[in-house]
């Protein structure tokens, strides 16, 4: 999400004594207030030799109490299935829609006969009011009122899709791998979307699928951008903050956007046979043009995430990406890549807050042609003859913002 500031995780004092309650085995008050960042409101029982160890974080501490709610979570409507042989030439994807609002777009991609779609993030307003909360009600009620909407109800029934989480469907505006909360997000998550055993078996919402026959193998690679990511590093209070955003790109050399095991599972991944692949990441990758969520956050991982690439002779991708509230395009020559290596950009299908192209305000030598803060959906067209992949910025209406013709074939 590339508006307001970082989520906090503090629990208010009296969520924090209920929870205390419900915990499976003693874990002192200063205990948990270390682990929420809560300053003492009592005196501790004193500790004996034969009380557990404290949690190592809040994620630990908040398990037993996890375990115990009886919620009833959402489930979104079946989902047609795409067979594995299908030879894919259309895809459809986009990111950021609000639930209470309009949502006429799903007819209008559906008129566009797409085969797949690609839902990368944002999804539902589903951070409003949930950083205090460790229940997260409003992310259940989110997914709730979307199963409601018709419109959303008729594309989920008949178009096949793919889907992954950015800050807004994970709980908290901006959140990385230290909310507290996540695992009882990514609860949600799995089930409402039903997620794959694979995915359920680890954390966080990573995926990959391949369809297609040999010589028309698309994969999908869906990254995991929040779950284990590093903490953002904001602007000091005494600079002037950027026009662009909040946060400064961080050389911690610790620091990670996938984390270790997602990066393992991606490498692996980069060497199953594909003839296009398709890399989906919720924020924007190549463009250094502002301070918002990014991949720019942290430039050792992007250099590591072209490094892959190009290890693998990985000439044959696509990067989707959403985020920003517009969509754009973009395009990255990578040293030890053969092609140019072109991100694709689109968001919002229902929360723009632009009039146009703002592309004047963001200037961005990777960028090619505007960047459009309306809203918008993305259509990708294959042509397996010609090698070709024609990309097609769209309007809500389904009319034509920007089209590139591209061949990210290696």
């Amino acid at each position: 999400m590339t508006h307001g500031a970082s989520p906090t995780t503090k629990l208010r004092p009296n969520r924090h004594r209920f929870i205390l309650t419900s915990l499976l085995r003693p874990i002192t008050f200063i205990t948990l207030s270390a682990a929420f960042g809560l300053g003492a409101c009592s005196t501790p029982p004193p500790q004996t030799a034969s009380d557990s160890p404290p949690p190592a974080s809040a994620q630990e501490a908040l398990r037993p109490y996890y375990a115990g709610l009886q919620s009833k979570l959402p489930v979104a409507a079946p989902n047609r299935a795409l067979a594995a042989d299908t030879t894919l030439t259309r895809i459809a994807f986009g990111a950021r829609q609000n639930e209470n609002r309009p949502m006429a777009v799903w007819d209008v991609i559906a008129a566009q006969k797409p085969q797949a779609f690609l839902l990368i993030g944002d999804t539902i307003d589903g951070d409003a009011g949930t950083t205090n909360s460790a229940e997260m009600p409003t992310l259940i009620a989110g997914y709730k009122k979307l199963s409601t909407r018709q419109e959303w109800d008729r594309f989920r029934r008949s178009v096949p899709m793919m889907t992954v989480w950015n800050d807004q469907d994970y709980g908290a505006k901006e959140a990385g791998g230290s909310f507290a909360f996540k695992e009882w997000a990514e609860k949600i998550y799995e089930n409402y979307w039903e997620s794959s055993a694979e995915v359920k078996s680890r954390p966080g919402v990573y995926e990959s699928r391949i369809f297609g026959p040999e010589g028309k193998r698309v994969q999908f690679i869906l990254l995991d951008t929040r779950y284990f990511r590093s903490d953002l590093v904001p602007f000091p209070l005494s600079d002037a903050a950027s026009p662009r955003g909040s946060y400064m790109s961080s050389m911690d050399k610790k620091a990670t956007m996938l984390g270790d095991a997602q990066w393992q599972w991606l490498e692996a991944e980069l060497s199953k046979p594909a003839d296009l692949r398709v890399i989906v990441s919720s924020v924007q990758m190549h463009s250094s043009a502002h301070k918002h969520e990014s991949w720019n956050n942290f430039p050792r991982e992007r250099a590591r995430f072209y490094k892959f690439l190009a290890a693998k002779s990985v000439n044959n991708a696509l990067l989707l990406t959403g985020d920003r509230h517009a969509g754009a395009l973009y395009k990255a020559q990578i040293s030890g890549l053969s092609q140019p290596l072109w991100e694709f950009t689109s968001a919002s299908l229902n929360v723009a807050f632009g009039m146009g192209d703002e592309g004047a305000k963001e200037p961005d030598p990777l960028r090619v042609g505007g960047f459009w803060t309306i809203h918008n959906f993305g259509l990708i067209d294959i042509d397996w003859n010609a090698k070709t992949v024609k990309l097609s910025l769209r309007k809500d209406d389904g009319s034509v913002i920007e089209e590139h013709m591209i061949s990210p074939f290696g």
